[in-house]
């Protein structure tokens, strides 16, 4: 299977590269660190960026880095080039810590469990997913697109090689859309209301994939390095972040030029897509839906559960974990004031 593949190398990689950042010592203090982030992509983070407020408040230079998928973030932790990843999808999170790179999650980032579809090229006269076999589909292998999408086949008895599955970036899908090299994406925003805008139909609703158990939401993602050696600087980043998100509650409107000049896309754009999507502060993050405490875990431990579960029964991976609240450490949220 390519995606096993695909999976195996970055491990290998994730791993080794993985087990020499945690034996190497902090040699200085900190002065600068790398976020990843998704181009296209809205979030309150984003206004605290465009405000400066990260710099501000850690003291130190911070510098935003664009990824094409949560696979090539996971990539870039493990050979030490990024610190956090924000929007990292539960799926190439758990990907990555089950084939043991070392990685915590600190906080959601958001639910976009309505920004994440599967659309088909209106001029092919598909109307639901069967009407794909036999036909090519693109999705980003390792994403949450990827295990919704492979959760749409499974739903509807498709098997993979009933169809043509091409391993592409979000950016990447809706050129190959407009071009015809692909009969479908599955992918999330921008590129689902862009290939709306082309023609496209979506096959099956958000509000299903929820209810059959697909919801997918993004996270904020740590090394582990970064979290021993900095603890302080990452209290602060997310103090920053759930800031940010106060003042997309209470002011929306005040949010969407800034959100969306850091994002590349209109304001009135942004407030389309951030229309579909939660952002959560502190003590929703906190409560028992979520990440929960450092005491009591929250559902979240469950979910990265059944998606690895899936994972191994789509042979992404070997082997699930038995626990994964291991890799969720709520105690940074916490201090945040």
């Amino acid at each position: 299977m390519q995606v096993r593949k695909l999976m195996a190398i970055v491990a290998v990689v994730a791993f080794t590269v993985g087990m020499v950042m945690m034996a190497a010592p902090a040699l200085a203090k900190t002065k600068k660190i790398t976020v990843a982030y998704f181009p296209g992509w809205p979030g309150t983070f984003e206004y605290g960026w465009a405000k400066g407020m990260f710099e501000k408040e850690m003291g130190i230079k911070v510098n935003f880095r664009e990824f094409g998928s949560g696979a090539e973030m996971t990539t870039a932790m493990a050979s030490g080039d990024v610190s956090i990843a924000y929007a990292l999808g539960t799926t190439p999170f758990t990907i990555a810590v089950t084939q043991g790179l070392p990685l915590k999650m600190v906080a959601i980032s958001e639910n976009y469990s309505e920004s994440e579809n599967l659309v088909a090229r209106g001029d092919i006269g598909v109307l639901s997913p069967r009407g794909l076999i036999g036909k090519t589909v693109g999705v980003p292998f390792g994403t949450t697109a990827h295990y919704r999408f492979m959760g749409i086949l499974e739903t509807f008895g498709i098997q993979e090689d009933q169809l043509k599955i091409l391993d592409l970036s979000n950016p990447d899908i809706l050129p190959a859309f407009i071009r015809k090299d692909i009969d479908a994406g599955c992918a999330w925003e921008p590129a689902v209301s862009q290939m709306m805008e082309k023609g496209g139909r979506i096959l099956v609703s958000s509000e299903d994939q929820i209810r059959w158990g697909y919801s997918t939401y993004g996270i904020v993602a740590v090394t582990e390095k970064f979290a021993a050696n900095d603890a302080d600087l990452l209290v602060k980043f997310l103090k920053v972040m759930n800031d940010s998100t106060k003042v997309y509650h209470e002011t929306p409107e005040v949010t969407y030029a800034d959100i969306g000049k850091m994002a590349g896309i209109t304001p009135e754009k942004t407030k389309e897509i951030m229309s579909s999507m939660g952002f959560y502060q502190k003590d929703t993050q906190l409560g028992m839906d979520w990440m929960g405490t450092s005491g009591k875990p929250g559902a979240i431990v469950g979910n990265l559960k059944k998606i690895a579960d899936f994972l191994v029964k789509q042979g992404a991976l070997d082997k699930a974990k038995d626990d994964y609240g291991q890799f969720i450490d709520a105690s940074f949220m916490e201090k945040v004031n």
